[in-house]
């Protein structure tokens, strides 16, 4: 019980911290795994890009030819316009599993005023809960919402301006862009970055407890997870259907299942992950692989984890890219609400025109992709799919926006098949003639972002995406003190 009552009192203090910083048809069948012919030696590295929170409807509103809905439905019925909020607005909102409950709201979407600001009984204590379970029962959730300076239009309705947003707009024009594209998971960052290079989690569903530390090996001795099972038959007070499981105390954040790195590893296909560092430490690397212990503590950590994240516009300079790259952005630079910032789209940028002006372009997919919605509203209704072990629903998560750069992508192609976070492993593995990952994983689900290529083109020649930011002023940039996200 000390367990569990900390790990919510955790969960609760990082709600606060966001508070205050300056279709869901469930037995919809998963995509089946394409049968397509691989494209052979045409691409030859993979680098994938991870950004920060952000919805296709707040990133790409009225984007031609896609699914954009200006407007949502709050939980009064009310209708809410979505108003345009820079991406360097001061105030993040949850984004826990929770909240995807509450804004998921049974397939309604329409719960995205009801921002979860804390728990009865643990900071907040003007409420009493009745089944002492803060984290399960909505009952014992306290909302409290934000509104920007004079609107009355709850914050998460909203969408990014154009303007910043200029750069992205520009790459899905050049290239291909995905309008049904959703985390593999329905909850925050930790959760979507495991799904990135594991397909699975080991069913964690949230943030780790100590979620101002390393999210992994390195975090403190006392710091637990929290597990989604199924329970059966669900307490009297869950209102939800019994698939979404309840989220239980679970062990220390550093495990052993298997990655996509084992099989790049086995078949000698060369792979870096660059990251940031966020402190002096030795593991305070924002780091998906820091979770996975024989890579912490292995000679991949070495050789294969990379930081900082600027280190890879270097190894571009000098030839060593590596056959797959994982790129995860600064705080600064992620599109995160709170980080006052609106450098994320140029930093992408970046990103794209080093690779373009290189001897890699004409062999070279770029996955751009966003880790979870961030609170931020989407209209579209995420299927959900039973993980095959426990039966549980640990995805899909609120629509995100995708785009795909490569020569051989199709060009101003707005794919509206359906893709995930693990659909970037079954892509590298359809390259490279790997496995999946496990029988179990969500790599066996997803496509392979099939439609969104034509190999048959000829390499379209790179034209430079435009920005002001420059790589210089990237390596500038002073180390960030805290993760991109939590």
């Amino acid at each position: 019980m000390m367990r569990a009552r900390g790990r919510i009192a955790a969960l609760a203090l990082a709600i606060g911290m966001l508070a205050g910083c300056t279709g869901g048809d469930n037995s919809a069948t998963p995509v089946a795994p394409s049968s397509a012919p691989a494209p052979g030696p045409l691409i030859q590295h993979v680098v994938v890009v991870m950004q920060e929170n952000r919805t296709f409807d707040g990133l790409f509103q009225g984007y031609p030819g896609a699914n954009t809905q200006s407007f949502g439905f709050d939980s009064h019925g009310v209708k809410q316009t979505l108003q345009p909020i820079s991406l360097a607005y001061k105030t993040d909102i949850n984004h826990l599993r929770v909240q995807f409950l509450a804004n998921y709201d049974g397939g309604k979407m329409d719960g995205f005023d009801k921002e979860i600001f804390t728990f009865c009984g643990v900071i907040f204590s003007g409420c009493t809960c009745p089944s002492n379970d803060q984290l399960n029962d909505p009952s014992c959730w306290v909302y409290g919402t934000h509104f920007p300076p004079g609107s009355t239009t709850p914050l998460a309705y909203a969408y990014v301006p154009r303007t910043e947003a200029q750069p992205f707009w520009d790459m899905a024009a050049q290239y291909a862009i995905g309008d049904n594209f959703f985390p593999s998971n329905n909850g925050p960052s930790y959760v979507s970055h495991q799904y990135m290079i594991a397909g699975e989690s080991g069913h964690v569903a949230e943030i780790p407890s100590d979620f101002n530390q390393t999210w992994g090996c390195d975090a403190p001795a006392a710091t637990t997870t929290a597990v989604l099972q199924l329970v059966n038959p669900p307490p009297a007070y869950f209102p939800f259907p019994q698939q979404f499981g309840l989220e239980l105390p679970g062990p220390f954040p550093c495990f052993s299942y298997s990655t996509i790195a084992t099989q790049l590893d086995n078949k000698g296909i060369s792979w870096g992950f660059y990251s940031p560092t966020i402190g002096l430490n030795l593991g305070d690397i924002w780091s998906a692989f820091d979770v996975i212990y024989p890579i912490r503590f292995g000679a991949d950590w070495v050789r294969n984890v990379k930081s900082p994240e600027s280190s890879f516009f270097t190894d571009i300079q000098n030839g060593n890219l590596p056959q797959v790259s994982w790129v995860m952005p600064s705080f600064l630079n992620s599109d995160h609400a709170g980080s006052l910032s609106t450098t994320g789209p140029q930093w992408v940028a970046n990103i794209v025109n080093a690779i373009g002006k290189s001897k890699y372009w004409n062999n070279t997919a770029i996955i751009i992709m966003y880790d979870d919605w961030g609170g931020w509203y989407d209209h579209v209704v995420p299927p959900q799919y039973a993980d095959p072990r426990t039966g549980a629903y640990e995805g899909l998560g609120i629509r995100t926006p995708l785009i795909v750069v490569s020569p051989y992508s199709k060009h101003n192609y707005v794919s509206h098949a359906q893709h995930e976070v693990a659909s970037s492993l079954h892509f590298i593995e359809k390259i490279f003639g790997l496995s999946t990952i496990q029988a179990y994983t969500a790599d066996n689900r997803a496509d392979a972002l099939d439609d969104m290529f034509d190999f048959t083109q000829s390499p379209s020649v790179f034209k430079p995406i435009a920005t002001t930011l420059t790589v210089t002023a990237i390596m500038n940039q002073k180390a960030p003190t805290k993760p991109a996200d939590y």
